[in-house]
């Protein structure tokens, strides 16, 4: 029951994502929670505290469960890399799979205002960053191993957080 609950919220997810992506109007700010969003920016000063939930650890990470859901419901706190740091994860369609990081990105651009900046750093990863303001926001793009598009949104408590990781491969 729980799988085919979360089967169906992920299609329906999906579903909005694609109807959106399809219009020929600008994206809307309803593919991500902008309050959400904007509540996890304001908590990176503090580590997150106000947004930790629940802990949960493991041998290789710290989770907190979060009710601040930006994205797909499917956010948390976590440490394992890099320091704590605010992570969601979701489908991210769009009729042009390589344009679902620039639809991706204008609607993440509308939550967080004006005075942000974003820079595309790889072909699929675009950061924003607003003057005075430590945290940095990451919208990332990548196929997953059914060839669907995915996306993680992320919120680091400093530039050096968000800087990519080296490859393991």
């Amino acid at each position: 029951m729980r799988t085919t609950m979360k089967a169906l919220l992920i299609g329906a997810g999906v579903v909005l994502v694609s109807g959106c992506a399809s219009q020929a109007t600008p994206p809307t700010a309803e593919l991500f929670d902008c309050q959400a969003l904007n509540r996890a920016v304001s908590s990176a000063d503090n580590a997150f505290a106000e947004i930790k939930g629940r802990l949960k650890t493991t041998p290789l990470t710290r989770t907190w469960q979060t009710d601040t859901q930006a994205f797909h419901e499917a956010c948390v706190v976590v440490s394992a890399r890099r320091p704590d740091h605010y992570l969601c994860f979701g489908p991210l369609a769009s009729d042009d799979p390589r344009g679902a990081l620039v639809d991706g990105g204008e609607v993440v651009a509308q939550c967080l205002g004006d005075d942000w900046q974003s820079q595309r750093i790889a072909t699929d990863r675009l950061e924003f960053t607003r003057e005075g303001e430590a945290a940095v926001v990451v919208l990332e793009t990548f196929l997953n191993d059914r060839e669907r598009r995915m996306g993680t949104l992320s919120v680091f408590q400093t530039a050096a957080h968000a800087k990519p990781l080296p490859s393991d491969g």
